[in-house]
């Protein structure tokens, strides 16, 4: 049999420090890569939690439906002065902001970070709006006022106020339906639509008409949309709030004998000019059902958003026989009362010439 010779590698000096050397080298590359993906993990962590605008810088971010991530972006850079909107970017795209954004009236400062940003604009949600209205007397000056800061436009609210049907919901008509805005502070969300508002509001109202005090109105025969109808005649009669409940009981006097108020504010409300000093008799003829001179009985809504203070003293009027009242002539502010109009004609007698003494004259 033929003998088969064995093959070995022909062995070269050098040949295994060679094959370490490239080993060792291959191992140092994939050491040095892996840290340096490491460092770079660990910046992109640090820089996510780092702050990234100005650190004295507030503002707000507004996300609409139509809001993109760029969109988000700009409007940082305006509010709080991004530091790096790239790198900002670069985190929204990696969490996929654009699918993620919810309308919204968000608050951030510059002190934030990334992280924080994009997590109170996917999840923590926005923070509510205080809004807060007091001594106002037109509907306009209210819609402009809840409105100021809101989403909403004042048409939206305007249109729905005016709404019969909707203001039927509330056992209130185009009129009486601003029995409901009693002044207090609210918090809205800056997207909150109409209904939601006035809902909310509503939930005030309902809060105050409570049993006790709708136990009290039906003692009295009275509504509540009268309460407040009369405690905003009287909030415009006198700033002093220790007689409202005595021109309260007047009012009420003069309606259970069937009198016309004969209320100079709503004259005044009636031409919206809030700024007359004197009220003449051309003026009481004004052809309104807010000239409390003309109709018999309440207007057919407030003349101002009452206080709740003076809702209260209204409902607990003071009891008495006084039918006629006039400003005093020392211009204090207070009123004197009178039970007959003889008394009532001296009183008026020396307040008008007071008012003579100082020139004020009735405007034309």
């Amino acid at each position: 049999m033929r003998k088969v010779k064995s093959y070995t590698p022909h062995w070269r000096p050098g040949q295994n420090d060679k094959r370490k050397k490239r080993t060792h080298l291959r191992n140092r590359v994939i050491v040095i890569s892996t840290v340096a993906i490491v460092l770079v993990v660990l910046l992109g962590v640090l820089l996510l939690f780092l702050p990234i605008g100005k650190q004295n810088r507030i503002g707000y971010a507004y996300v609409y439906p139509t809001s993109t991530t760029n969109s988000v972006t700009a409007q940082l850079e305006n509010e709080i002065g991004l530091n790096t909107p790239t790198l900002f970017k670069f985190y929204a795209n990696l969490c996929r902001l654009d699918n993620k954004l919810r309308e919204g009236r968000y608050a951030v400062t510059g002190k934030m970070s990334s992280y924080a940003i994009l997590h109170r604009l996917i999840s923590e949600g926005q923070q509510p709006i205080k809004v807060s209205f007091s001594s106002v007397r037109t509907q306009k000056e209210l819609v402009e006022k809840l409105t100021a800061n809101l989403q909403m436009s004042t048409q939206e609210l305007e249109s729905l106020l005016a709404n019969a049907s909707f203001c039927a919901t509330y056992g209130l008509d185009t009129a009486t339906i601003r029995c409901l805005f009693i002044p207090d502070s609210y918090e809205f969300y800056w997207n909150v639509k109409p209904k939601a508002l006035v809902e909310k509001i509503a939930g005030n109202y309902q809060n105050f008409w409570n049993e006790n005090r709708k136990k009290k109105l039906e003692e009295e025969g009275l509504k509540p949309s009268d309460i407040s109808i009369i405690a905003s005649i009287v909030e415009e009669e006198s700033n002093k709030t220790d007689e409202y409940s005595r021109i309260a009981g007047l009012y009420i006097n003069r309606l259970r004998r069937g009198m016309p108020l004969q209320a100079d504010p709503t004259v005044k409300f009636a031409l919206q000019n809030f700024a007359l000093k004197r009220i003449t008799s051309a003026q009481t003829a004004t052809n309104s059902p807010y000239n409390t001179y003309r109709i018999i009985g309440l207007p057919p809504g407030p003349i101002r958003y009452p206080q709740k203070s003076t809702l209260e003293k209204v409902l607990n009027y003071e009891s008495h026989r006084f039918i006629y009242m006039c400003a005093k002539s020392d211009l204090s502010g207070y009123h004197v009362f009178a039970t007959n109009y003889t008394d009532h004609l001296s009183n008026a007698y020396r307040y008008q010439r007071k008012l003579d003494s100082l020139q004020i004259k009735a405007e034309q």
